[in-house]
């Protein structure tokens, strides 16, 4: 039991450490277009407005 929580420890400790940013940089990688493209439109004409239903008003059939 006792190798099992030093190998996890072990593994997190590697895996966590030492990670360096994109060699063109962060601003560089969010500017790029494929992130651009996964961004979500941010004008206000993007919402759809649908008029609230009146539900106690009997319908005419």
């Amino acid at each position: 039991m006792r190798s099992v929580i030093l190998v996890a420890a072990l593994v997190l400790a590697a895996g966590c450490g030492g990670s360096k940013p994109p060699a063109g940089g962060w601003q560089q990688l969010a500017a790029s277009e494929a992130v651009k493209v996964l961004r979500g439109d941010d004008s206000p004409y993007r919402i759809i407005y649908n008029p609230p239903v009146d539900l106690a008003k009997k319908s005419v059939s």
